[in-house]
């Protein structure tokens, strides 16, 4: 028996870009047996969708709770009740058999259900009388049996247990579980037995409203431990429950104590169980939603979010952001652009079509810029903040203002069909990037397929959580950008290019250096994320430096040059004592050794005290000292003329083993068209 949520919330749909993820339809479980047979638990707005994805004919069961609007609402609006290929049987509560004719009399729809194409047969059902589905019974000696029960909910209710293959499904619709024992013994007969359980759980016990025929998630969980169910999902959110709401109550229920097997899980619309009742005691068992179930999606979620917190570096953060998305919808490329001015700037790009994930990184500096404009896709959904999830790019809907560029397909022969581009937003609603993915491939037969709504769910939450992180992380670049600008006054070799270049040949060399090195990728992460950003600031020193001294165009005096070495003990000083955070010990060392010499003839001060040799120089001093030296080579100066790549090569490698590091110095072999990439990223001012 297959499981799909298809509407999780109560009272009335809420759909806002705070609701994307758990989705804002109102209730309506779907069910399909083994034996063919479709069978639809309360007919809210969620039921619309489920009915888009149906064959062109055939035979549904539909069963009501009870008449309130987020649980019928969607029963006008189902397309096999549309159709005179489909057969709907309607299962109402006795009470309720006229509940159509009203729905109409009330002026609540403008034609009557019997005047619509589908055929549609009504039943009559009480509590207590169980009911078998299907023209034979669901085949052989495995019927589907249907056992309604009352609920305690305003205005009456049922609830309905469902068996078939073996397992058994418990649908609460909704219910109060009230303070008296007898309403909680209540509660636990409703669940026992139940491999999955989809409850009513629209409060906690902190916002709980006696009366009003919704229960709370603390009393379904303990009545699901002692009935000994194997899963629960909380559902009917109030309409109020944002996403992150919800995300902190899957992250509490993760870190609760267990105090028996039942395995709990905040409902989410589109997640699928595949239920058999000889496997769902095992607490691994993942819900079929591309093999991940929500409490494991959930928690990736949130360990995913105090990853991205802990690194410093924007470039980081893109590249973890990029793999996740692709993971949960099995892109085979993606792109990340980040708003500059009027333009989109290529940020970060993987393609497992062309290159490995490992080499991803050196597609980081690519100078492509796009128009935020109407004309192209990513321009379309940064100009207006709309996603866009096409399913073949080769054939857009005709009137849309945007186009398709193949010029990259043409020149690398990629086929590009199915795309997802989703918004960066802050929380005024300002444009920040663009995230999009390109070709969802099947897990088996790597065919390309359209974005699921499931995937665009999880990466639209994805993109808002990380909206957040960017906007952060901008701030935190600020400060480091206010001290290169307070250094670039004194000294104007300091320019905010020449840091980022310095920042990017650092962190690079320092990756290439690590794999040869055999470190985990993870390693190399947080070390060169940390790198790229304290590396710019190892001349902040200078801004206790005289001008006079900072601008003379020719060889400084002894006096002089003994004032210039001061700086990497006064920057060492500035960064001690600045807001930098987990930056400050790497910054302090950086600026403080960064000209240290491999042979130990270099200085960190002004005398000849503090001087380190080899491997006692720290590696971010190392590689910074390579960066600082070759950007200054390649760079006009007002005293020489800028050098060519390979003549600034050479003097580095003359100076392996007296100046630099060797090692380092090897590292340098194939990143030539790396550095050409960045110096085209970012190019001096004129």
């Amino acid at each position: 028996m297959n499981v799909t949520l298809r509407g999780v919330r109560g009272g009335i749909a809420a759909s806002s870009p705070e609701t994307t993820f758990y989705g804002g339809n109102t209730s309506c479980v779907e069910v399909r047996t083994d034996s063919g047979i479709v069978l639809f638990l309360d007919a809210g707005s969620g039921l619309r969708q489920a009915g888009e994805e149906l064959p062109e004919s055939g035979e549904a069961h539909v069963c009501i709770t009870h008449s309130h609007m987020d649980h019928i609402a969607g029963l006008w609006f189902f397309k096999p009740i549309h159709s005179p290929a489909w057969t709907t049987h309607l299962y109402l509560p006795a009470w309720l058999d006229p509940l159509p004719d009203w729905y109409y009399q009330c002026g609540l729809f403008p034609v009557p259900i019997e005047r619509l194409r589908g055929k549609v047969i009504r039943y009559r059902i009480r509590a207590g009388e169980t009911f078998t589905l299907g023209p034979e019974a669901g085949g052989g000696d495995s019927p589907v049996l249907v056992e309604p029960f009352a609920v305690h909910h305003p205005g009456g209710g049922l609830g309905y247990r469902v068996s078939a293959n073996g397992a058994v499904l418990v649908y609460t619709g909704d219910h109060e579980i009230t303070a008296e024992p007898a309403a909680r013994e209540e509660a636990v007969n409703m669940l026992r037995g139940a491999d999955l359980a989809v409850v009513d759980a629209q409060y906690d016990r902190s916002d709980y409203q006696p009366g009003f025929g919704h229960s709370t998630w603390e009393d379904w969980l303990e009545a699901a431990e002692k009935a000994d169910v194997r899963q629960l999902a909380l559902s009917h959110h109030h309409p109020g429950r944002s996403d992150q709401a919800l995300h902190n109550l899957a992250s509490t229920l993760m870190g609760a104590p267990k105090k028996g097997q039942t395995r709990v899980l905040v409902a989410r619309e589109g997640l699928r169980f595949s239920l058999s009742h000889d496997t769902t005691w095992f607490p691994e068992l993942q819900a079929a939603d591309h093999s991940r179930s929500a409490s494991l999606e959930n928690d990736r979620l949130t360990q995913l979010m105090r990853e991205l917190l802990g690194y410093k570096d924007t470039s980081t953060i893109l590249d973890r952001v990029l793999a996740k998305a692709r993971e949960a919808t099995g892109a085979d490329a993606g792109t990340i652009f980040l708003a500059d001015g009027d333009d989109l700037v290529f940020a970060f790009t993987h393609n497992d079509s062309l290159f490995s994930a490992d080499d991803a990184h050196k597609y980081a500096y690519a100078a492509i810029r796009l128009p935020i404009s109407e004309n192209c896709i990513a321009g379309y959904v940064a100009a207006t903040g709309t996603p866009l999830n096409l399913a073949d790019v080769r054939s857009l809907p005709s009137g849309v203002p945007y186009a398709f560029n193949d010029a990259f397909d043409r020149k690398t022969g990629f086929v590009t069909k199915s795309m997802l581009t989703l918004p960066f937003l802050d929380a005024s609603g300002k444009n920040l990037g663009v995230l999009q993915l390109i070709n969802s491939l099947d897990p088996s037969t790597k065919a390309v397929g359209r974005f699921s709504p499931e995937m665009e769910q999880h990466c639209r939450m994805l993109a808002r959580e990380v909206s957040g992180i960017l906007e952060r992380k901008e701030l935190e670049k600020r400060v480091i950008f206010s001290l290169l600008r307070m250094a670039a006054v004194h000294d104007p070799f300091e320019t905010g290019p020449h840091a980022e270049r310095v920042g990017a040949i650092a962190a690079e060399l320092y990756h290439a250096w690590a794999l040869r090195r055999g470190y985990s990728l993870d390693t190399i992460r947080h070390e060169k994320d940390l790198l790229r950003l304290t590396s710019m600031l190892h001349d902040i020193g200078k801004v206790g430096v005289s001008e006079s001294i900072l601008k003379k165009p020719g060889i400084l005096t002894d006096e002089e040059f003994t004032v210039m070495r001061s700086h990497t003990t006064l920057g060492a000083s500035i960064l001690e004592e600045a807001n930098t955070g987990e930056l400050a010990p790497l910054a302090r060392d950086i600026a403080l050794h960064h000209h240290q010499k491999w042979n130990g003839q270099g200085y960190a001060g002004s005398g000849d005290e503090g001087r380190l040799a080899g491997e006692d120089i720290p590696i971010g001093a190392r590689v910074t000292a390579i960066a600082d030296v070759f950007d200054a080579l390649i760079s006009p100066r007002c005293y020489k003329e800028p050098w060519t790549f390979d003549q600034a090569m050479e003097v580095l490698r003359r100076e392996a083993g007296g100046h630099f590091d060797p090692e380092l110095i090897e590292c340098m072999a194939g990143l030539e068209e790396l550095f050409h990439n960045i110096y085209a990223a970012f190019p001096d001012k004129r």
